[in-house]
């Protein structure tokens, strides 16, 4: 199919090609992962992912499309925005301010390609696109401290957030495309009361790394996806909480001091 700005997000591209958001999300659970590309179940969207979506729609020149689309939660009675989406506003002034930003800014916004990787098709839309330059993405993130994930302890916040697998897909399906291999950026600016803000080039070698995991799990994703396979059960994310069947009991089990 050909992909454009209204049909992207849409069920038929899901379950076409494989996205950034959809390799994360079955990294995370395959059954929710499955759930979503069938279209029975959709992630919430909370005020956190909303906050950063108005961020990136100001600098996507897609603004208005998306008040329109969400004036039902971001608008008082007395047709005012929310104190916590004014705070947006607070957020764009803190990168308007930055003459770097700006210019890593800079580019074809909202570009999207598609090609194969690891024998799967995949699309990607670039925040920011840059011939022969760079691939630049904007991230609007809660702060820039590390955070505690289970199983590693505390990492980046780039590395909990996946924006490291991000960067390596990018990179890999725009070079697939041009033949160029492009360094990919981060613009980050935080929600924070005084925000901060960053501009954060991923090393290749991290980018590398980072492809190697999605080449090490995309065949049995693709597998789970095209239903080959049973998809695994986190047990902990809300579609699994949402669609749980008890069997039996559990037994406690008291915990080790």
């Amino acid at each position: 199919m050909i992909l454009t700005s209204s049909n992207y997000h849409g069920l038929e591209a899901n379950r076409t090609y494989w996205s950034v958001s959809q390799f994360k999300e079955f990294d995370k659970c395959e059954a929710a992962g499955l759930a979503s590309v069938r279209g029975l179940y959709e992630r919430p969207e909370t005020d956190a992912l909303l906050i950063g979506s108005y961020v990136d729609a100001y600098f996507a020149g897609e603004l208005d499309e998306f008040m329109g689309a969400h004036a039902d939660v971001m608008y008082t009675r007395k047709g005012e925005l929310y104190a916590k989406y004014q705070h947006a506003n607070k957020i764009i002034e803190s990168v308007l301010i930055q003459p770097l930003m700006l210019e890593f800014l800079q580019g074809e916004q909202q570009k999207i390609f598609t090609a194969e990787m690891f024998g799967v098709p995949w699309k990607i839309k670039t925040d920011v696109y840059k011939w022969a330059d760079k691939i630049v993405d904007l991230k609007c993130v809660k702060d820039f401290k590390p955070i505690y994930q289970d199983g590693f302890g505390y990492r980046s916040w780039i590395e909990y957030w996946g924006y490291d697998i991000q960067g390596a897909i990018y990179q890999r399906v725009v070079e697939e495309c041009t033949g160029e291999r492009l360094p990919f950026y981060i613009a980050a600016v935080t929600k924070e009361p005084v925000p901060d803000v960053d501009v954060i080039e991923l090393p290749q070698s991290v980018l590398d790394t980072a492809l190697k995991v999605v080449e090490a799990k995309i065949d049995r994703f693709d597998l789970v996806k095209n239903s080959e396979i049973p998809p695994e059960r986190c047990g902990t994310c809300e579609y699994c909480k949402q669609t749980k069947i008890l069997t039996a009991p559990s037994v406690f089990e008291p915990e080790e001091v």
